[in-house]
């Protein structure tokens, strides 16, 4: 039975059409062939036996091994398993034939089922030839087979079609008829450029009677604007499936990331044809290779494209291994065609693949200048580090202009004024006055580790930790001093030789986190009398900006807060400074327990080395401190449906006293909001309703703060439980809407904003407005000793006070700060994209236990390298990702033209020559032609690795040309068409089935390459899946050209990717995907007839034939002719006729209706009077393109 290619469209009238053909019985099959290990053996073998007989040590059973000829033939004490050329002789013949359960292999108990009679006949015909092993096909070389000589010469134009015809005659069939001029002008238009041909395309290609006018399309298809341009985005889409390409991080916030410059890459690639081999180079090492241009360093992006998180208390090391496998997964599925992540864990179970060899691997890919956790911003356009800009000539200019002029007005403004100098040192020391800071003499008398590690007491009064360096530890350090009415601790992290560089932590990256320091007093003349420390300030001169890590979280240990030092991105010594409200001590000596504590969920980041320090402050003193901050957090948004009556509703957060992290209101509760920063308009959940966001301030000393505060739109402040400030207005948020003034308690209090949105995107601002000359944060070192501060620390206090003092040094400052918003802006236009970065030392790298990133085997260090089984990098090939790449793209790789053939077969003909496209390894299928796909393969490569060179070869085949029409005669014998009897069918893609739409309708905007673009889609869904503080949580539609722009520029949202083309079996793009499955579900017919953007292409798919044809019967004809790229037959008129007849008659006396469909989209609707008219063409025009004619590819 021939496919039907009419399918019937409820409520359109269309009609059915089956054609039907009988072709010549063929003669009888060929006898059986010999069997082949790896063709009939292996796969039985691997399903059923490997698993414990196989190349996993961890696994096997019995200490046999059935994937090796000498294991498996070896004597045994109840004789070899495999009695080469006697099967009645060999256990693996007794054990998969016996009948008692207890004896038969595979056991019952294995959910493996035992062998079928086909098989056990299998393993019997082998055993008896002579159990003849083979190395696996696609672990050798490939070799060019000569062409078959076959008895029949009237089919075939080139040598592909003679391996087809081979198997064919094999199996006593012939192959198909070739398609019409019509059908096979449309499948190369879709298969070259993912569109369909214009009716004069058609009519020129059916018109040309020479014997090469399907060579002068194809080739006119690949090297002519705008067909070569089309081409580059046909390819470009499969291909960016396997690159894993998307617009969004993926994980927890999903943020949006800029990489689209990756693939214009890649279309520029294709558009060029560069040569295969340079396109995986390029990819996998273009930053490494040498001298390399900016766009080859851009093409690096191909191993950026995975998920990345930025989730608060994600572990930076567990990412960065999963990053680094994902990279391994990607490029053993893409270039390879193996599954290599499966030894990550353990041996793989079926290819010689050890799990020394996946580590040796992920070598090439774990030492790239990236953290594992992102930090969260609000920009959606970022490139995640590291990145390229690549500015244009005009640019590059302007930045060099605005730098030298930034330059010059640092070295201005910089420059020593004398009487700045006086000023600064008279204000230094006016800050601190005889007796406010009294530095008192302490002695470590004794310390612990409550974790096991060895914790030193040195010669300076540090305490330095080593031996056992345990996950979570607490070090209690003891000190006694003879002073008393202290109020201030002084903890210096100190570098170490026995720490990582120059670092302070004891981590294999040198970083350190701080959970919380308690404090306990004993007195020395009577140690029953003890003081329980409240600490209620901190200030530190560093502070890790990738999350909430302030120092002032460990005054108050909450649920995951902690102070963490960023030493693993900066060297050097750090500083924290933990003050009391009220002064504690005991006259006639103190003695001081202090607890550090750090148990995180990062593990051994503890201080490797740390000094105490002691001191006495003043009331005078405390009362200059400036407060100190937390981050801000938010709660929300609860939506209303009145916005202003969310003033009067309650929540909770209001009520707080004191701030939980933990604490929830329902279904909300506290979450960290990084892109609340301070002076800073910050934009809310969009609506009506109420969000909160709140702080806390740890004040030194009892006393006023003014806060300047904005809102969209009211707003109600309240402090430590208390409403304190009410704004019930409808604005836009602007600074300094509001000014309140808040009278803080010593020690810790906290604020509560409650912003109340009555409509549209809510908004926030907030700063604090010091007194002239009040100390800032930065200015704390000028009340510290010297010794105590970093040079860096210093410069920023100097830079502080100059900034709050000098009218020259502001005056500077506000052109420097122009001139660097200018560069900023210039900055901001400049495209930039994510690209590969080594670090200048790698890291080393061991087996991990389980593939757990925290357990590294040190007695198993590997070293870059490729899997055993395939060979080793050559001497001039370098131990990087370049040398890698050259090894992949060289001779010596037997895997990669056979992949990338295969995958190119699949793309013309549904199905790759190997059908498990993404496993060459032994679990994967035979070839249906290996013949073939080793010819291909050695084409291919020794063509320059010339893609288009084996494109064109493929559509010039006969083959290729083939009649799609279904064969009964071959169907029982081979019903999946492994023989190519005919051309398989193949419903178009995702992309292709929406630009299409657009194509056939006159409005597709072909603009090459460029940034992502959003066209239609429904409301809320990126919503649905978003947090709350995600940069891509509100789905902003594009304006104009944007709407009609092809599907691979669509922005692709990993967490909600565009749901038409998600609906049509799109990837996620959240891994490597070689293949798209073909699903058929209803939600696919409603998508095609309800979508904004189908029923907007039909609407205009219908005007464009009502200017371009006289008359019903010819506007229908050619409707359908764009659609299908076919003349309808009669049949096929009459039941449009009929069905245009219908909507109109429908529309004629619903107007309104007509209206509301013809409204559908942005583009301009037609005139009321020519509504009915254009709405009943619409549907018909809708029909059609959701026809299975339309949607399938002949």
């Amino acid at each position: 039975m021939y496919a039907a290619r009419w399918l019937v469209i409820g409520g359109v009238g269309a009609g059915i059409v089956v054609a039907i053909t009988t072709l010549p019985v063929p003669s009888a099959a060929a006898p059986p062939e010999p069997i082949r290990y790896g063709r009939d053996v292996r796969p039985i073998l691997a399903d059923r036996c490997f698993i414990c007989h196989g190349p996993d040590l961890a696994q096997r059973k019995g200490e046999l091994r059935l994937d090796s000829f000498d294991e498996a033939t070896k004597g045994r004490k109840s004789g070899a398993a495999i009695v080469a050329g006697d099967a009645r002789k060999s256990l693996v013949w007794q054990k998969v034939t016996a009948t008692d359960p207890g004896e038969r292999m595979p056991p019952p108990d294995s959910s493996k089922h035992a062998l079928d009679a086909s098989q056990c006949e299998i393993i019997k015909r082998w055993i008896d030839e002579g159990a003849g092993y083979e190395p696996h096909w696609a672990f050798t070389p490939p070799l060019r087979p000569a062409a078959p000589q076959l008895k029949d010469r009237s089919w075939g134009a080139n040598d592909i079609d003679q391996f087809i015809l081979a198997n064919l005659e094999k199996s006593g069939f012939a192959p198909s008829p070739a398609a019409d001029r019509a059908t096979l002008c449309r499948r190369i238009f879709l298969d070259l450029t993912g569109l369909p041909p214009t009716e004069t395309e058609l009519d020129a290609f059916a018109a040309d009677p020479s014997d090469d006018a399907r060579a002068k399309l194809i080739d006119r298809l690949l090297t002519q604007e705008p067909y070569r341009s089309r081409y580059a985005e046909r390819m470009s889409v499969p291909w960016l499936d396997v690159a894993r390409f998307a617009d969004t991080s993926g994980i927890h916030m999903d943020a949006g990331r800029s990489i689209w410059l990756y693939r214009d890459w890649v279309l520029d690639a294709f558009r060029s044809n560069k040569p295969y081999d340079q396109f995986v180079i390029e990819q996998l090492a273009g930053d490494l290779i040498p001298g390399a241009t900016t766009d080859q360093i851009v093409a690096s992006g191909f191993n950026r494209n995975h998920v990345t998180s930025d989730e608060g208390g994600a572990i930076n090391e567990e990412y960065l291994l999963e990053y680094a496998v994902d990279r391994v997964a990607t490029t053993s599925s893409a270039f390879l065609g193996l599954s290599m992540q499966c030894a990550r864990c353990h041996d793989h179970k079926f290819d010689p693949i050890s799990t020394e060899d996946f580590y040796s691997v992920l070598a090439f890919f774990n030492s790239v200048e990236e953290p594992g956790v992102y930090t969260q911003v609000p920009d959606a356009e970022r490139s995640l580090e590291p990145f390229v800009e690549t500015p244009t000539e005009p640019q590059r200019e302007q930045l060099t202009q605005l730098d030298q002029s930034i330059a010059t007005i640092l070295a201005a403004r910089d420059l020593p004024a004398a009487d700045e100098e006086q000023a600064f040192a008279a204000y230094s020391a006016a800050l601190v006055s005889q007796g406010d800071l009294t530095w008192v003499a302490a002695t470590t008398i004794a310390a612990e580790s409550t974790n096991g590690a060895t914790l030193t007491i040195q010669p300076d009064g540090s305490v330095l930790a080593s031996g056992l360096n345990p996950a979570d530890d607490q070090h209690i350090l003891t000190l006694t001093t003879p002073a008393s009415d202290l109020r201030l601790i002084a903890l210096e992290a100190m570098t170490d030789p026995s720490l990582a560089a120059g670092r302070v932590g004891r981590a294999q990256n040198g970083n350190a986190v701080l959970d919380s320091i308690s404090v306990e007093a004993i007195s020395v003349v009577d140690p029953t009398q003890t003081q329980r420390i409240a600490l209620a300030w901190a200030w530190a001169d560093a502070e890790q900006a990738n999350d909430d890590f302030r120092a002032i979280n460990a005054l108050v240990p909450d649920e995951g807060r902690r102070w963490a030092v960023g030493s693993h991105t900066k060297e050097g010594t750090r500083l924290a400074v933990f003050a009391a409200i009220e002064p504690f001590g005991f006259v006639g000596g103190t003695t001081l327990r202090v607890t550090l504590n750090s148990s995180s969920p990062y593990g051994q980041h503890v201080f490797g080395r740390v000094r105490l320090s002691l001191a006495q402050v003043s009331d005078a003193l405390m009362a200059k401190l400036p407060e100190a901050t937390s981050a801000w957090y938010i709660a929300g948004p609860w939506m209303t449906q009145v916005g202003v009556n969310a003033y009067d509703i309650a929540r909770g957060p209001e009520g707080a006293r004191r701030f939980s992290r933990g604490e929830t209101w329902g279904e909300f509760g506290w979450r960290y909001a990084p892109a609340v920063i301070d002076s800073t308009l910050v934009s809310l959940a969009q609506g009506e309703g109420t969000e909160y966001l709140a702080r806390q301030i740890f004040a030194p000393s009892a006393r006023e703060l003014e806060l300047s505060l904005g809102s969209d739109d009211g707003i109600q402040v309240f402090l430590n439980g208390a409403r304190v400030h009410e704004a019930r207005v409808d604005r836009a948020v602007k600074p300094d809407q509001e000014v309140v003034n808040l009278a803080l308690n010593a020690g810790e209090n906290l604020l509560v904003c409650k912003v109340v949105n009555t409509g549209g995107i809510g908004g926030f601002y907030h700063r604090a407005r010091a007194e002239a000359g009040a100390m800032t944060r930065e200015m704390v070192p000028l009340v510290l000793p010297t010794p105590y501060t970093r040079d860096e620390s210093r410069t920023e206090a100097r830079t502080a006070w100059r900034t709050s003092a000098s009218p020259r040094f502001r005056e500077l400052s506000e052109s420097l700060a122009k001139a660097q918003q200018e560069r900023a802006l210039v900055t901001k236009q400049i495209p930039h994209t994510m690209v590969m970065k080594d670090r200048m030392v790698p890291t080393e790298t061991f087996v991990l236990k389980r593939g757990v990133y925290d357990q590294p085997d040190h007695s198993r260090p590997v070293a870059r390298a490729i899997p055993s089984a395939l060979g080793s990098l050559k001497q001039d090939q370098p131990a990087n990702r370049l040398g890698l790449a050259q090894w992949i793209t060289s001779n010596e790789n037997p895997l990669m033209a056979r992949v990338v053939v295969n995958r190119l077969w699949e793309q013309f003909f549904g199905r790759g020559i190997v059908r498990t496209e993404n496993d060459f390894g032994l679990q994967g299928e035979w070839p249906t032609n290996p013949e073939l796909l080793d010819w291909l393969a050695v084409e291919f490569s020794s063509s320059g690795w010339d893609l288009q060179h084996i494109i064109r070869l493929i559509m010039a085949s006969d083959t290729y040309a083939q009649s799609s029409r279904h064969r009964i005669d071959i169907a029982a014998v081979d019903p999946d068409n492994r023989l190519l009897s005919w051309y398989p069918r193949q419903r178009l893609a995702a992309e292709q089935i929406r630009d299409q739409g657009l194509f056939v309708a006159g409005i597709l905007k072909e603009k090459f390459g460029g940034p992502s673009v959003k066209p239609y889609q429904p409301e809320g869904l990126w919503q649905e899946v978003a947090m709350p503080q995600s940069n891509t949580r509100v789905y902003e539609r594009g304006m104009n050209d944007d709407l009609w722009r092809r599907s691979l520029y669509t922005y692709w949202k990993r967490a909600s990717p565009p749901p038409a083309m998600l609906t049509l079996d799109a990837p996620t793009r959240e891994y490597c995907a070689t293949r798209r499955l073909t699903t058929n579900t209803p939600l696919q017919a409603l998508v095609l007839w309800n979508d904004e953007q189908f029923v907007e292409a039909a609407r205009h798919a219908a005007e464009r034939v009502l200017r371009d044809a006289p008359d019903d019967s010819q506007r229908l004809a050619l409707l359908y002719l764009r659609c299908t790229g076919e003349r309808p037959t009669a049949e096929r008129l009459t039941a449009l006729a009929a069905t245009l007849a219908a909507n109109r008659a429908r529309y004629v006396t619903d107007i309104e209706d007509a209206n509301q469909l013809l409204a559908v989209g942005e583009s301009p609707s037609p005139s009321a009077e020519e509504s009915p008219e254009i709405a009943a063409w619409t549907l018909v025009a809708n029909a059609i393109l959701c026809s299975d004619a339309s949607l399938v590819k002949d």
